[in-house]
Parts: structure tokens; C-alpha cells; sequence
């Protein structure tokens, strides 16, 4: 089965709801807690994409 071609967009989408959240809930932390939680978030499908990708590509 090959990974969604549409999965590595999520990431500006996830990374937005990510830093909103913290910002929402985790603000104690500032600005750093929020970057950090959007840049995980963000990159996040778009690891997975690559990682799905080249284990597909092996089998």
C-alpha cells in the first residue's frame, strides 16, 4: 500500500493547531514551548510520508 500523496500537507495544517494549542494551554512556557510544538507537529507527517515511502519502497 503506498503512503497518501496529500500526507506530507498536513504538516503547516497540524503545525498551526499545534502552536495554537500551546499557545492556548502551555503559554507558561512562552514562545519557545509554542515554536517548538509547531516545528515537531509540523514536520511530523512529513517524516512519516518519508519513512512510509522508503519502507514501501523495500518490500
Amino acid at each position: 500500500m503506498r503512503p497518501p500523496h496529500w500526507l506530507p500537507w498536513l504538516g503547516p495544517l497540524l503545525a498551526a493547531g499545534a502552536g495554537a494549542l500551546a499557545g492556548e494551554y502551555w503559554l507558561g512556557g512562552g514562545f519557545w514551548v509554542v515554536l517548538i510544538a509547531a516545528l515537531v507537529c509540523g514536520f511530523a507527517p512529513i517524516v512519516a510520508y518519508r519513512i512510509w515511502k522508503r519502507m514501501h519502497h523495500r518490500s
